[in-house]
């Protein structure tokens, strides 16, 4: 039995928010727009590699891949993701949870391009709560590069003959040593690529490989889309079940009997035939700690590296506008020593109401 688990590399939320260069002074510092020709410059963040982490939601889905092996022995596990060459890192980890064997689809990291004004755009809107707003826009399906298929088309360049990012040369599709990184270095935050597109380039890679059950988290932490396992599924033509909550399988060969989380905390229970995709919700288990042996063993373990940037299609939308929401909140620091700052806060409640006397 083959498993498959989609993973991405996300921030860390505090690296966003608090971290040198995070995206949050670049992004709010920004001026008016319209005083400077009506585009955004964005400053390209630098991050550290301990600014990075394995998206939570994939590692509920690795976690349940490890205890169907568990009930399985022959069963081997795949991890793979799609980004630049600082993913290694997740996929590390991945290997020290357990997994077999690791691939990452090289697709290098673009620098940024100043975004077209949002005033003549809808105002963007965010569900709640502090972060960046996004607007984005749709670009026409006939405005696709004539030598890129469409959606659901054939015509997908063959996983024999990938590009390399560097040259633009054909490299074969096997593993590169993983003690060559190739752009050291690279500690730009990641670039989003669209769920279409993260899912299309996995599709590509997948044509002539056979998985039995490929498991993805529900969503990214970071993006929120909760799109790219459904998008893979209809890629790749198999039967799909989102936000799973319980998954039994009795027999490598199926069907899988799943849980669905719903509104309100209501289930629904299917059977599904293999092969298949689940997206796993949070809830479904707890992600083990590696065991020491794990991670000695994925200090020797080659990570397989695919130049994928010739398999990425053209995107269907881009981001236009990105930014920070300003925070509401108020903070004051009372200077001097504790006595005179003790003063200070006792005057301020009395101000302000929360003391009587």
């Amino acid at each position: 039995m083959n498993i498959l688990v989609c993973i991405k590399q996300i921030l860390v939320p505090e690296a966003v928010s608090e971290g040198p260069g995070s995206l949050g002074s670049n992004v709010a510092g920004n001026e008016d727009p319209a005083a400077k020709g009506g585009a955004w410059n964005f400053p390209e963040p630098s991050f550290a590699d301990d600014c990075y982490r394995m998206n939570p939601y994939d590692e509920h889905a690795l976690e349940e891949a490890l205890r169907i092996r568990e009930r399985f022995p022959e069963a081997k596990i795949d991890a793979l993701t799609v980004g630049p060459d600082r993913c290694r890192q997740v996929l590390r980890r991945a290997l020290e949870m357990g997994a077999d064997r690791a691939v990452l689809l090289q697709v290098a990291s673009a620098p940024r391009k100043e975004l077209v004004s949002p005033h003549s755009l809808e105002p963007a809107t965010a569900a709640g709560g502090a972060g960046l707003l996004f607007s984005k826009e749709l670009v026409s399906p006939s405005s696709e590069d004539p030598g890129r298929s469409s959606w659901g088309e054939p015509g997908w360049p063959a996983s024999e003959a990938l590009v390399s990012p560097s040259s633009g040369e054909p490299v074969p599709p096997h593993a590169r040593s993983d003690s060559k990184p190739a752009h050291p270095g690279d500690t730009s935050p990641p670039q989003d690529l669209t769920p279409y597109e993260t899912a299309a380039i996995i599709a590509a890679y997948l044509r002539d490989k056979t998985h039995d059950l490929i498991l993805a988290g529900v969503m990214a932490e970071d993006g929120m889309a909760g799109q790219t396992g459904q998008l893979l599924a209809e890629l790749l033509g198999l039967p799909c079940a989102t936000a799973v909550i319980s998954e039994q399988l009795h027999s490598p060969h199926g069907p899988v009997y799943v849980e669905r989380e719903e509104d309100g905390g209501e289930r629904s229970a299917y059977e599904i035939d293999l092969p298949a995709l689940l997206t796993i919700q949070s809830g479904i288990n707890r992600p083990r700690y590696p065991a020491l042996s794990h991670v000695l063993r994925a200090r020797a373990q080659e990570i397989v590296v695919v130049a994928a940037s010739g398999l990425r299609p053209t995107p269907r939308e881009r981001v236009v506008d990105s930014r920070r929401r300003e925070s509401s909140s108020e903070c004051e620091f009372l200077p001097g020593p504790l006595p005179e700052q003790a003063r200070q806060f006792l005057g301020f409640c009395r101000q302000r109401g929360f003391l009587n006397a």
